[in-house]
């Protein structure tokens, strides 16, 4: 299982594996502890978690732009 999390510090979306306990950003190097981090989305495969990275991406980018 995968998730797509929220850096606390930058705000970029990230990929972690469930299993994981900490990610570090490759942005802002913060070391993210997953059991306190926002979860946007779960996926089972990171093919598919990286997919909903760029949709959601996409949907900021289109609600920031008038």
């Amino acid at each position: 299982m995968y998730a797509v999390i929220v850096c606390y510090r930058c705000g970029q979306l990230l990929l972690a594996k469930t299993t994981q306990k900490t990610r570090r950003c490759p942005r802002c190097e913060a070391r993210l502890v997953l059991e306190k981090v926002k979860k946007v989305a779960h996926a089972k495969s990171a093919s598919e978690a990286s997919s909903l990275i760029r949709a959601l991406k996409r949907r900021k980018a289109a609600s920031s732009n008038p």
